[in-house]
């Protein structure tokens, strides 16, 4: 096809359309979150035995499956193929220097605010730790797996991790004006730290991903730093 004014303006118009596609996507998961969080309180519904743990599962499971469709649906025009974004993890530097900084955070964060060895009293079961796993899993796959990956297509590396780490941000907000809502109480500084940290880890998590081109080296990263965190700091 010959190359002509209309045809770069098709183009243009064609990208700047998958941008704000892409965008959209990632404000409707934010959105769809603050609809099944658990801030509302739907586990309190179910009266068995782990009830919680149940919900969190579910819930999650329902909400990362649109990503896994929109990876697989548009996995030609992704900067990572859902082929090679699902295969094996690289254990490279960028890996091991994130996990072992993880490990220590952790630590230096038990002895400050606990003066010592702490443990989790709220960790009871291992469906405790599965669901902080999900946490990593469900999350990275959304935000890096689909919204980095995508923008990458289309924008700078630089802004794609700009632009997906504010929506990995404002994840993480809905849950407390919920509970705002509901019990009349903002946690405004707990809501203020938890921002800064998601928008350092969002970074993080994108430049995993692009040194390693599979989205298991951010769920690693993840996952292991939800659980030291939420075992022996929170």
């Amino acid at each position: 096809m010959p190359i002509t004014g209309a045809n770069i303006e098709m183009y243009i118009y064609k990208e700047k359309q998958s941008l704000a596609f892409i965008l959209l996507t990632l404000f409707g998961f934010v959105l769809l979150w603050a609809v099944v969080t658990d801030a509302w309180g739907y586990s309190s519904n179910l009266v068995f035995n782990y009830g919680k743990q149940v919900y969190a599962l579910l819930c999650r499971l329902f909400w990362v499956f649109p990503a896994i469709c929109l990876i697989k649906r548009h996995s030609d025009s992704l900067s990572i193929s859902k082929k090679e974004l699902f295969s094996k993890p690289v254990w490279n530097r960028p890996l091991a220097t994130i996990l072992i900084i993880s490990v220590i955070l952790s630590f230096v964060g038990m002895l400050i605010i606990h003066g010592g060895l702490w443990l989790n009293p709220a960790i009871r079961n291992p469906l405790d730790i599965i669901v902080i796993c999900c946490v990593g899993f469900v999350e990275e796959t959304v935000f890096r797996g689909w919204g980095y990956n995508a923008l990458r297509g289309i924008v700078s590396e630089k802004k794609a991790a700009i632009l997906s780490t504010l929506f990995f941000v404002l994840l993480h907000s809905p849950a407390y004006f919920v509970r705002c809502y509901r019990l009349g109480a903002m946690d405004y500084e707990t809501w203020i730290i938890q921002s800064i940290s998601a928008t350092v880890w969002g970074i993080v998590f994108c430049r995993l991903l692009k040194k390693s081109k599979t989205i298991w080296n951010p769920i690693i990263a993840h996952v292991v730093y939800d659980v030291f965190v939420t075992v022996f700091v929170e």
